[in-house]
């Protein structure tokens, strides 16, 4: 007589089948996707959603280090090699800090509704997009940033061009615009603002700000008037020779920024000015 007997595991001591790596697999999947929320080309910014805000934060959380380097491309670009070793090697390492302080607050109150209008704490929104090239420009083998405009504004007569940290600052004499007590410009001054005008036409990628300076010997509410008149007519001449109204701002300051002594005739004229700020949108409003 044959006996057979036969086992059978229970399924209490059954051993477990192997799992998939699932928490793997979702953290890869959650990086991928906030990957996707928050590097969408620029001509087609998506709206600030609470989604757009946790990528934000996230990626403040973890690309912080590349505002050392990207701070200093900037401002090599904006500025050359020496502004790039001294100003961006310090506003990229005060950056290094901020860039991931802010990311875990956006991180935290991504839930929150986002209000209206809301605009990122930092500029630009994510630290990679300081290293985009303009077109038709490769950085450390072209001219540097605004000097074909500063060379091109030289050439109109009476134009003191003076380059500043992110802006070319354009400056004529009131007397070569405006007679004296008077904001209607001179004919003179139609023509070298009209030369101006082709220059700002040619390059629609600047921002302008005229703004209008007195000297100290009216009152001071006279100054700001005349000066405010003054910039308002430059602004008006500018758009009408085709200027895009919406890139220029116009602001009188009166006596308040002299750049001479007003106890001299000399100096009085000096600080009796026209200036025209000029900077690029996507660099200079960095900083």
């Amino acid at each position: 007589m044959t006996v057979r007997i036969h086992f059978e595991e229970l399924p209490m001591f059954r051993s477990p089948a192997p799992r998939p790596n699932r928490p793997r697999r979702n953290k890869v999947a959650l990086l991928s996707v906030a990957l996707l929320l928050v590097s969408a080309p620029a001509s087609a910014e998506p709206e600030m959603t609470a989604a757009r805000k946790a990528g934000r934060g996230l990626a403040g959380l973890t690309t912080f280090p590349l505002e050392l380097p990207g701070n200093m491309v900037q401002e090599g670009r904006t500025n050359g090699a020496a502004a790039a070793l001294t100003a961006g090697f310090a506003v990229g390492i005060g950056k290094m800090v901020t860039r991931p302080l802010v990311g875990a607050f956006e991180l935290l109150t991504a839930p929150f509704p986002v209000p209206t209008g809301f605009e990122p704490v930092l500029s630009p929104e994510f630290p990679w997009r300081y290293f985009r090239s303009e077109p038709g420009r490769v950085y450390g083998f072209t001219p540097t940033y605004l000097d074909v405009e500063k060379e091109a504004i030289q050439q109109i007569p009476g134009a003191i061009v003076v380059r500043r940290r992110g802006t070319l600052a354009v400056q004529f004499p009131a007397e070569l615009l405006f007679e004296t007590g008077s904001a209607t410009l001179r004919p003179a001054a139609r023509d070298r603002l009209r030369q101006l005008a082709d220059v700002l036409r040619e390059h629609p990628d600047t921002l302008i700000e005229v703004q209008g300076y007195s000297d100290a010997l009216g009152t001071p509410e006279t100054n700001l008037t005349i000066s405010d008149a003054r910039s308002d007519a430059v602004r008006a001449y500018l758009v009408g020779q085709g200027v895009d109204g919406a890139r220029i701002s116009a602001a009188g300051y009166g006596d308040t920024a002299p750049v001479a002594t007003n106890e001299t005739p000399a100096g009085r004229q000096a600080n009796r000015r026209v200036e025209i700020q000029i900077r690029k949108s996507g660099v200079a409003a960095y900083r």
